[in-house]
């Protein structure tokens, strides 16, 4: 994410209920603080049916756990991580049936050897035990473009690498930089990843990606969505589908679908960029919110993108609220649409 490495803004941090700067909010509704003077949180991840959150912070490299908005002292567990620029403790997701398994999954810089590795915890009282790796090695040494988000789709565990600042890679279906990888919950590569050869699996889903700062799927569905920084053009929203190219890579041109062969065009793109982060389709309790997907930008906004209901396309683009810089959006306790910025939990709820 480019704007972590301009100073990460000026974070203020808000109290009670924050005044939208936007008229797009539905009627009848209102940002609230859920929990202030955070110290740079990444990624949420709820248990639904309860009041618990575990969020990555960044630059600490630990798992956080809050009760309602009592935020526990102690770490679920607190990694060794690398924190230059936009490395740390990144994405989080819980396994589907985590209330089962008790399994948290982590994707973050490992400070030695300096490398983006995947974690599998087991959560016994808010504490994260028998670390298990799912993904190892993936170089991490530009401190840049790390990709960092996970999500769970059909039982499958999606992850995002950025090319590590070497456009080469991401066109380069042996290496896992620049790529949407696919593993089993247990870390083992599925039979059916497009690029795998005889007596050779490979973790490979989609390529030609740049920096995938975020994953999300519709519920229901096994429709995935990814966010994606651009250069000095072309932040992306993209469709993700097995085996496709999704066109970054050397000698990429402003405006077109890409390099390589038969790339995918975005969804929507921006320029000038606007620094889009991990998105959300949101279903749930605030009736005047749900069916869509919420995306917010590390300049502030938070957008609705309003889909066809194919999920091919995107009409509208509305920004509902306008604050700091937004670095997740997710559902949360009560069911409403909750987003982080670097030092809070917010959240949409009737006023």
């Amino acid at each position: 994410m480019r704007r972590w490495l301009l100073g990460l803004l000026v974070v203020a941090v808000f109290v009670g209920v924050v005044p939208a700067s936007s008229l797009a909010l539905p009627s009848g509704t209102k940002v609230q603080t859920y929990k202030s003077g955070l110290n740079f949180p990444v990624d949420m991840a709820w248990v639904p049916g309860t009041k618990k959150i575990f969020f990555t912070e960044k630059n600490s490299g630990k798992v956080r756990v809050m009760l309602g908005r009592r935020l526990l002292d102690r770490a679920c567990v607190d990694i060794a991580v690398a924190s230059d620029g936009e490395q740390g403790a990144l994405g989080i997701v819980l396994h589907p049936r985590f209330k089962k398994t008790k399994w948290l999954y982590v994707m973050y810089t490992n400070a030695s050897p300096e490398e983006m590795r995947v974690t599998r915890w087991t959560v016994s009282q808010n504490r994260c035990r028998s670390p298990k790796t799912i993904m190892s090695g993936v170089p991490a040494s530009s401190g840049y473009h790390n990709g960092g988000q996970l999500e769970f789709v059909g039982g499958k565990l999606f992850v995002s690498t950025g090319e590590n600042h070497d456009p080469a890679q991401a066109q380069n279906t042996a290496s896992k930089l620049g790529k949407i990888l696919r593993f089993n919950a247990d870390g083992s590569i599925p039979s059916t990843n497009p690029f795998n050869r005889i007596g050779e699996r490979n973790p490979v889903w989609s390529y030609g990606h740049r920096n995938p700062f975020g994953l999300t799927h519709e519920p229901g569905t096994k429709r995935l969505f990814e966010t994606e920084n651009g250069p000095s053009c072309d932040d992306e929203v993209n469709r993700i589908r097995k085996g496709r190219n999704y066109g970054w890579g050397a000698g990429y041109d402003c405006g077109t679908a890409g390099v390589g062969g038969r790339p995918t065009p975005p969804l929507k793109r921006w320029t000038p960029t606007i620094v889009p982060t991990d998105p959300w389709w949101y279903v749930g309790r605030m009736k005047a919110l749900s069916g869509d997907l919420y995306m917010g930008d590390f300049q502030g906004s938070l957008h609705r993108l309003v889909m066809n209901e194919r999920g091919t396309a995107i009409k509208r683009d509305r920004i509902i609220y306008r604050g700091d810089g937004i670095v997740d959006v997710s559902k949360g306790p009560g069911g409403w649409l909750y987003f982080m910025t670097p030092s809070s939990i917010l959240r949409i709820v009737p006023g």
